[in-house]
């Protein structure tokens, strides 16, 4: 054989073995979407938790990162009918490696400003510091009253808790029952596949008579520090060398459950990128 032809047939391996890990990377994003239709659902001792999320663009540079919102969304459920669910009292969110939360420079609120004060008026005193938003569902059972669901818009603000960082999700339910508090999560670095911890331990709600049922809780902002274009929230796509798209461990919910037991479920969802400019 030629030398000409010697080197056609090992280019035509060569985009054999690029299509067939293309072909892999499909079926493998395939079998994830199929896995997981609505989110990483996961149950336990008669308690289901739906956990579900991405970050958006999904179109993000192969080297080095972009600004991006990260989205995480959940709802926790009674698999025993005529049952509510527990009272939902600690949740910890953790977001891939390959994503950067930071605040360097970014203005801050207290919960000082934030307590006790209507979103307006937290939006006004505290718009610089501004990260996110979303919405809670809560169950309230008052005394002598049939149980309700409460559903209360969240801001996200950039701030501090015992020195250290934090996200304050100040939440504001409207009728029947107009109730305002803030969740503290605190923020931390790890090491690992997941590189940011959000741990927020979950305040009473109508004196105790309500729990937090489902969440859904986006945050991504962008600010400028000494003149340099800053992102809350970024990200790149760790696609492989030859490769135009990846799938990851995008991130990692804990529920904690106020039981004799101290039930404890955790849920992990897949997160997908495209390389962008490729």
């Amino acid at each position: 054989m030629s030398g000409q032809g010697m080197k056609r047939n090992a280019k035509k391996r060569k985009l054999a073995l690029l299509g067939a890990a293309l072909g892999l990377l499909a079926l493998a994003s395939a079998a994830v979407a199929q896995a997981h239709p609505h989110g990483a659902i996961e149950r336990k001792e008669g308690v289901q938790v739906t956990f579900n999320g991405q970050i958006s663009p999904k179109s993000l540079p192969r080297q080095g990162t972009a600004p991006v919102s990260v989205i995480m969304t959940s709802k926790i459920t009674s698999t025993i009918q005529g049952t509510p669910p527990p009272k939902l009292a600690r949740i910890q969110l953790k977001i891939n490696a390959n994503g950067k939360i930071q605040s360097k420079g970014l203005p801050t609120c207290s919960l000082g400003k934030l307590n006790t004060v209507s979103s307006q008026t937290a939006k006004r005193s505290c718009a610089k510091a501004l990260i996110g938003h979303g919405n809670v569902t809560s169950r309230v059972s008052l005394p002598s009253q049939p149980p309700f669901a409460s559903v209360g818009g969240l801001l996200a603000f950039n701030g501090k808790y015992k020195g250290r960082p934090a996200v304050l999700a100040q939440v504001e339910s409207g009728p029947p029952l107009p109730l305002t508090y803030v969740i503290v999560f605190e923020v931390k670095k790890t090491h690992g596949t997941f590189g940011t911890e959000l741990i927020g331990a979950l305040p009473p709600i109508a004196s105790e008579y309500g729990y937090i049922t489902a969440f859904n809780l986006s945050l991504g902002a962008t600010y400028s520090y000494h003149g340099k274009k800053m992102s809350y929230a970024s990200a790149g796509c760790p696609a492989p060398k030859g490769l135009n798209a990846a799938t990851f461990p995008f991130a990692e919910a804990g529920f904690q459950f106020d039981t004799e037991k101290h039930l404890e479920i955790a849920a992990e969802i897949e997160g997908e990128c495209k390389v962008r400019g490729k």
